[in-house]
């Protein structure tokens, strides 16, 4: 085989191995830290800012919506291993005030996550996040 051959097949496996994970569908399970993913008031809505946290901590998810009366931990939270999730939080009150229920679903992909938050009232919510890294 020549030398031109050899360096075509080394570049052909080079795009396998690169494409490969991709094609077979594997686990996009992400590492271990924090995303806080935050939105902004809709104009002519009663529709706040928002913020949700999520945590990964050795494959175990975890988060909270936060909106302007307080944070309401999310519930039934499943993460996939696609890196899709999905949770919600209860309705209920914080200092007297009521808090609507939310849902939330998006995908981990490496270091960014995507999600969309929705509750009865405002349209669906947008958002993402890169990984803050957990640690010293």
């Amino acid at each position: 085989m020549t030398a031109g051959g050899r360096a075509l097949m080394r570049l052909g496996l080079a795009a396998f191995l690169a494409i490969g994970p991709a094609v077979a569908g594997h686990a996009q399970i992400p590492r271990d830290g924090f995303w806080n993913v935050q939105g902004r008031v809709i104009a002519g809505t009663r529709c706040g800012d928002w913020m949700v946290r999520l945590e990964v901590e050795q494959g175990r998810l975890t988060g909270s919506v936060g909106v302007s009366l307080g944070n309401v931990m999310l519930q039934n939270l499943v993460l996939r291993p696609d890196g899709s999730f999905s949770g919600n939080t209860a309705a209920g009150h914080i200092g007297g005030r009521v808090v609507r229920a939310f849902q939330v679903r998006g995908r981990f992909s490496g270091d960014l996550v995507n999600l969309t938050l929705s509750n009865e009232i405002c349209p669906d919510r947008n958002g993402h996040a890169w990984r803050r890294w957990t640690g010293f």
